[in-house]
């Protein structure tokens, strides 16, 4: 999962690019705001406090790309391919993610909340010691995913199926999930309890 950026970063501003490609480049402590974003590949970028806002990235494919100390906020996500794509430290609020194909995510450390992920594939990934709080999860495949020592909060899965993930470590708090999308994969007995639970089933010796 881990890897490093194989270029050093040339430090430029988001604004000043048109071209199709973005390579090796690094951007800090912008704010990027009402973008509709078309380049068709993102790759070897480094995001470090930045701020995004109302920002839209239709169809484009990012590789070796990090997230880091930064915000997110309506950013959509649309048509996408991630592979090895980094948010550390960051608050992702009102994100879209759809119909996204993502392989090797690490989510550490952050915040997520009132976004939605629907009709995406996501392989491959670990998210960790993150506060995930009202998303919308729809027909969604998540396979070899890990979730370690998350919160999960108020969070609603429908027709999102987990295949061969860890959520043993995990947290949840009136999480709405069908017990059937989770066959398959592991899940503390306490978290099974709070799902059984909050479906009105009364479990008594």
């Amino acid at each position: 999962m881990k890897w490093e950026f194989s270029h050093e970063l040339l430090k430029e501003n988001f604004g000043n690019h048109e071209e199709l490609t973005l390579n090796y480049l690094r951007f800090e402590e912008e704010t990027i705001t009402k973008e509709n974003i078309n380049f068709e590949t993102m790759r070897e970028i480094y995001f470090k406090k930045c701020k995004l806002n109302n920002v839209y990235f239709d169809n484009t494919f990012f590789g070796k790309v990090k997230f880091e100390n930064c915000e997110l906020n309506n950013v959509t996500f649309s048509g996408n391919s991630w592979s090895n794509v980094y948010f550390i430290n960051c608050k992702l609020i009102n994100v879209s993610i759809f119909e996204c194909t993502i392989n090797n995510m690490l989510i550490e450390e952050c915040l997520i909340e009132y976004s939605k992920v629907e009709n995406s594939k996501i392989d491959n990934s670990n998210i960790n010691d993150t506060k995930l709080m009202e998303n919308i999860h729809r027909h969604n495949k998540y396979t070899n995913m890990k979730f370690d020592r998350c919160k999960l909060i108020s969070e609603n899965f429908i027709d999102t199926i987990f295949k061969n993930c860890d959520l043993r470590t995990s947290q949840f708090e009136e999480v709405k999930i069908n017990l059937d999308d989770l066959i398959g994969s592991k899940i503390s007995l306490l978290s099974l309890l709070e799902i059984v639970n909050s479906k009105g089933i009364i479990i008594e010796e």
